[in-house]
């Protein structure tokens, strides 16, 4: 589990641990998990900058424990005052490590693939930054650039203040992240500083946070999402994995619904059926011919033709017009109706014709996930941009009864009576056409399953399709990928997630 804290819930949670028996566990998963991330990049010059703190202390660790069990070269340097008590010396000499103050490199000559290991100031930095330690960030960068290298930093880039979210001005340009056990709130504030992250779960317990009356949102990683992903056994047949329900489309959107059914076609469920424009109907068979089509019509027996469907999924492409205002009064008279159950996933256009209902969400008792991005969901539920905050999205889904997933940067899913998840990497590439529709078609097809309730098909799909995005990116550029690319990558996900 990561949560996201602030930092002086961090603390009390270390203070507690350090009085127990797990500290010692805790640091080595992190110096494991970070022995592992570096393995795996392989690069031929390790250069790491310790701080005072345990940020230091985990740096030392890691590099005493990298020269162990690989030939990578490594430097060891740091920026502690020499007025600090700090015990990092004694660890270094204990470790047979030559500590040279930053200010003391110098460049012999430059190696392929280098990188400069940043754990300086972690999560109990704040600004103002003193002068001296400003001075000796801006040292790291010239030195970054001049050796072409990549720093990675432990917990937040120093010189980033992890509760306001602010940053010194010399503020070290790490090109990726790695949070350790924990993700602290500021980092939410502008994602575009957090495009490349990892977590690792050191062993952060519920119970750890429950005792000391924190409430945290989750960090939604790979750990996370394997633990609640089931296993897909050999003995089934597709009618055990539920199918899945579309109702979308239009002649102005003809390719929401054709995006929104491939995704669900590969995201797991037995079946996915269509219900959209005859005209539609040839061009999405075309696309996805596993698919097959659906007439939802109030005037024929719905009970028993929709009792299959285990999840239903509207609005993607549905446009807002009276045969799509109609066919949500139809929908809205069904489910009031039917003693069916299915997981609602209402989206984009379904959702912009609930908003000028009073109280539309009283007409969906089952459990619903409502997919909005920002300016929906201020017209759903009335509220203005300053309004909205974790605590007041958690407020209305508790309120309302309603799964909320509100799109944007930082994907956030809020439940009744849950723990907030979040989705914090960002990635501009996927402010694009059609990404919506992608994601609902996901959710959609994982819900149909009976052993995945809504919530953790909104967390597994926003995971599933965050990391197809960033999949898209690395091989198209932000700048042209699209929502079929994001597609094309979703069986690789889950894949791994396998």
């Amino acid at each position: 589990m990561i949560p996201i804290l602030y930092p002086a819930e961090i603390k009390n949670i270390e203070n507690k641990i350090n009085l127990s028996s797990k500290r010692n566990d805790l640091q080595k998963k992190a110096v494991e998990g970070v022995v592992n991330i570096l393995t795996r990049l392989n690069p031929s010059k390790l250069i790491v900058i310790v701080g005072a703190g345990l940020n230091g202390e985990d740096g030392l660790l890691i590099g005493s424990k990298l020269k162990n069990i690989s030939s990578i070269e490594i430097e060891y340097f740091h920026s502690i005052s020499a007025k600090s008590k700090s015990k990092n010396f004694n660890l270094a000499k204990k470790l047979k490590i030559d500590l040279k103050n930053i200010n003391e490199y110098k460049i012999s000559n430059k190696s392929d693939n280098t990188i400069i290991l940043d754990c300086l100031l972690g999560i109990s930095a704040n600004l103002p930054m003193r002068s001296a330690i400003s001075n000796n960030l801006e040292f790291i960068n010239k030195l970054n650039s001049k050796l072409d290298a990549k720093i990675i930093s432990l917990d937040i880039p120093s010189g980033f203040d992890p509760t306001t979210g602010l940053q010194d001005k010399n503020t070290l340009n790490a090109s990726h992240v790695i949070f350790l056990g924990y993700q602290t709130i500021g980092t939410l504030i502008d994602p575009s500083l957090f495009t490349s992250t990892s977590h690792i779960d050191i062993g952060i317990e519920e119970k750890d946070l429950n005792e000391l009356g924190i409430k945290y949102t989750q960090a939604i990683d790979f750990n996370f999402v394997k633990s609640i992903f089931p296993k897909r056994k050999n003995n089934l047949y597709k009618g055990q994995f539920g199918s899945h329900l579309i109702i979308g489309g239009s002649e102005q959107y003809p390719g929401a619904a054709i995006l929104s059914s491939k995704s669900s076609n590969i995201a797991g469920t037995g079946h996915t059926s269509i219900s959209t424009s005859s005209h539609l109907l040839e061009k999405i068979i075309k696309e996805v011919p596993e698919v097959t089509n659906f007439k939802f019509n109030l005037s024929e027996n719905l009970d028993d033709s929709m009792s299959k469907f285990t999840s239903i999924s509207i609005g993607v492409g549905l446009g807002i017009n009276d045969k799509s205002k109609n066919i949500i009064d139809d929908l809205i008279y069904y489910l009031s109706n039917t003693k069916n159950k299915h997981k609602i996933i209402l989206d984009a256009d379904a959702l912009n014709i609930l908003s000028e209902i009073e109280n539309w969400w009283q007409n969906f008792k089952i459990p619903t996930l409502i997919t909005p991005h920002i300016g929906e969901y201020k017209k759903l539920f009335r509220v203005k941009g300053s309004e909205i905050s974790l605590d007041s999205i958690k407020s209305i889904s508790d309120d309302t009864n309603l799964n909320i997933l509100l799109k944007g940067a930082n994907t956030i899913i809020s439940t009744p009576n849950g723990i907030q998840k979040i989705n914090t990497l960002a990635n501009g590439g996927m402010s694009k056409p059609g990404m919506g529709d992608v994601l609902t078609g996901t959710i959609g097809s994982l819900a149909s399953n009976n052993s995945i309730n809504i919530e953790n098909a909104a967390t597994i799909g926003v995971y599933v399709h965050s990391q197809s995005g960033l999949l898209a990116k690395e091989k198209y550029g932000a700048t042209s990928m699209t929502a079929s690319n994001v597609i094309s990558f979703i069986p690789q996900v889950f894949k791994i997630l396998e």
